[in-house]
């Protein structure tokens, strides 16, 4: 962990939001793990259709990835990430406003384009901010985001739907992506994440 003391604080700083960023990604993301089939079979599905609607989150991420690749090439990390974060706080809002199995097909589907946005953002950004005499260390400290937020997820989504049931456990999940810094980091004018994802001061 020494390695982020010999960073430039700007580098410092933006490491960290983004981080702390990839840390509620994930966590939010896995929350819905133990909680969505449920959901799904109160919808009257049985185990045959629960597997399908939760598997069509593949369909989204393959299908969206090449052309989000692109974008962050050409437009910038920054909007390949808000759209991953956008992605992911309005999928849960919208299996709450249908009971029916094919719209929670296509829910889940544009569910996963979340992860295909946000990891391929996120892990470019990461590259592009990380000094190439550190890069292979600070990839793997900051990739930790991953297994720590699937880790934390389940046992929070388990826990809120519980005690609070899936209706206040999406609305949760909003307000959690809602005040991702990440999303509030975006925002500030001393930092860029442009086409090439520099996150230096302009």
């Amino acid at each position: 962990m020494s390695v982020f003391a010999k960073l430039e604080p700007q580098v410092r700083r933006n490491l960290t939001v983004l981080f702390a960023a990839g840390l509620l990604f994930w966590s939010g993301l896995a929350a819905h793990l133990p909680t969505l089939p449920l959901y799904i079979q109160q919808a009257g599905a049985n185990q045959h259709w629960v597997g399908i609607v939760m598997g069509s989150f593949a369909v989204g991420l393959l299908v969206s990835r090449p052309w989000l690749a692109r974008l962050a090439d050409s437009r910038g990390r920054k909007l390949v990430l808000l759209i991953g974060m956008t992605a992911v706080a309005l999928a849960p809002l919208g299996y709450l406003a249908t009971t029916s199995i094919p719209p929670l097909i296509g829910l889940r589907a544009f569910h996963g384009i979340s992860i295909a946005a946000f990891a391929l953002a996120y892990s470019a950004l990461v590259v592009d901010l990380s000094p190439p005499p550190h890069r292979g260390e600070l990839i793997g400290y900051m990739s930790l985001v991953n297994p720590i937020g699937l880790a934390l997820g389940p046992a929070i989504g388990g826990f809120t739907h519980e005690w609070f049931g899936f209706t206040p456990m999406a609305r949760a999940h909003l307000a959690t992506v809602a005040s991702n810094p990440g999303s509030a980091n975006s925002k500030r004018k001393n930092v860029e994440f442009g086409p090439t994802g520099s996150g230096r001061s302009p």
